[in-house]
């Protein structure tokens, strides 16, 4: 990476954050409402759709499990599952784009202990960025979810505690690259979040830098 582009990235704090994060702590701090205790195991993943749901198993979407709520903290899904290496052609490769094409504004509202960055958040931030967003990251996911390569249209652009998820969960799997990918959670009017996947890092970037995208969706 050139140094020029280092110093574009996320560096509105100064520096990358190191983060020694597991998935239990960023789960623990969620913003989401808590599950009601009443997870069920579901045999509708694998490539014929009969297999248990399980991290790396193929999911109903065609691409890969990364996350279990087997203690049903969220509300409102079970899963999460990484679209599929080849979602966006160009032979299995995360295409790159911008964050948004609104670089001044702070578009996401939400304000609690980890503001858009929770886990269960991605859903809704990528709302707020197709409503004020021309082009970027979410624009590209629409395109997907209305194209005829899409298995499901619910896909979304994950937020900063879902990528550490996929990060860690999916070591070496699902055709992630070893590279920087945006997240939906918004570090300010003029940047987002970022997660190094084979890293493990986490920093903040401004919005017209342009990293690899992989959608998501939870179920």
């Amino acid at each position: 990476m050139t140094s020029s582009r280092l110093q574009k990235i996320a560096l509105l704090t100064g520096a990358l954050v190191i983060v020694a994060a597991i998935s239990a702590a960023v789960s623990s701090q969620s913003a989401v409402s808590p599950g009601s205790g009443s997870f069920k195991a579901l045999s509708i993943c694998g490539l014929d759709g009969k297999s248990l749901c399980k991290v790396g198993a193929v999911g109903p979407g065609g691409g890969t499990i990364f996350y279990i709520d087997s203690s049903d903290i969220y509300n409102s899904f079970n899963y999460l599952e990484a679209a599929p290496a080849a979602w966006a052609g160009d032979k299995g490769i995360d295409p790159t784009t911008t964050w948004c094409s609104s670089t001044t504004v702070k578009i996401e509202k939400i304000s609690t202990a980890w503001s858009s960055r929770a886990v269960g958040l991605g859903s809704d931030n990528t709302r707020a960025m197709l409503d004020n967003c021309s082009s970027g990251a979410s624009t590209l996911i629409t395109s997907y979810n209305a194209s005829s390569s899409a298995k499901k249209r619910d896909w979304f652009l994950p937020s900063l505690g879902e990528m550490m998820l996929m990060s860690e969960n999916l070591q070496g799997l699902a055709g992630l690259i070893d590279s920087d990918y945006w997240s939906s959670s918004e570090y300010s009017a003029i940047g987002g979040w970022v997660q190094a996947v084979g890293h493990g890092y986490q920093g903040n970037a401004t919005k017209d830098t342009t990293f690899h995208v992989r959608p998501v969706r939870s179920f």
